[in-house]
């Protein structure tokens, strides 16, 4: 069962409670909500794991960037040499190179930039997640808490 699921379903327990009478109170079931609250335990290890996952395959690609970007520039630098020997055709290499070069960077930095928004997301997505997750669970404590506070009558 998915976070969002688990949440749903803690709610629609609260939402369908009994209330008790006179007071702000629901009435629970307190096994449902311990199951609950431990599969909810279960997936957030898996949810950090997956963030992990994300920031370990933006590390890749940024890595594998810089070695394109690294073997264009390797590229380039090969063929400016080749090219330096006649003095008109050196000036058209340097010029391609200088192309090449700018369009290698370029693609780096994009490559970097889309994993960066992507990472980013997907970290925002997890921590609304999280961020509901902790809700539910402090209000469910908060209802505990004051259901212990008061004398049973």
């Amino acid at each position: 069962m998915a976070i969002e699921e688990i949440l749903d379903e803690i709610e629609n327990i609260l939402v369908d409670s009994t209330r008790v009478p006179f007071t702000n109170k629901l009435i629970v079931e307190e096994d449902d909500i311990i199951r609950l609250l431990d599969e909810l335990r279960e997936l957030l290890p898996q949810e950090i794991k997956d963030a992990a996952k994300i920031v370990s395959e933006r590390q890749r690609i940024l890595e594998e960037a810089q070695k394109e970007a690294q073997n264009i520039v390797d590229q380039a630098k090969v063929y400016v040499t080749k090219l330096t020997d006649e003095n008109v055709i050196s000036k058209q290499a340097q010029e391609q190179a200088n192309d090449i070069i700018l369009q290698a960077r370029k693609s780096a930095y994009d490559l970097e930039q889309e994993s960066i928004t992507y990472a980013d997301d997907v970290f925002k997505h997890i921590e609304v997640n999280l961020q509901k997750a902790l809700e539910v669970v402090q209000q469910g404590r908060n209802q505990l808490q004051q259901n212990k506070q008061e004398p049973s009558k």
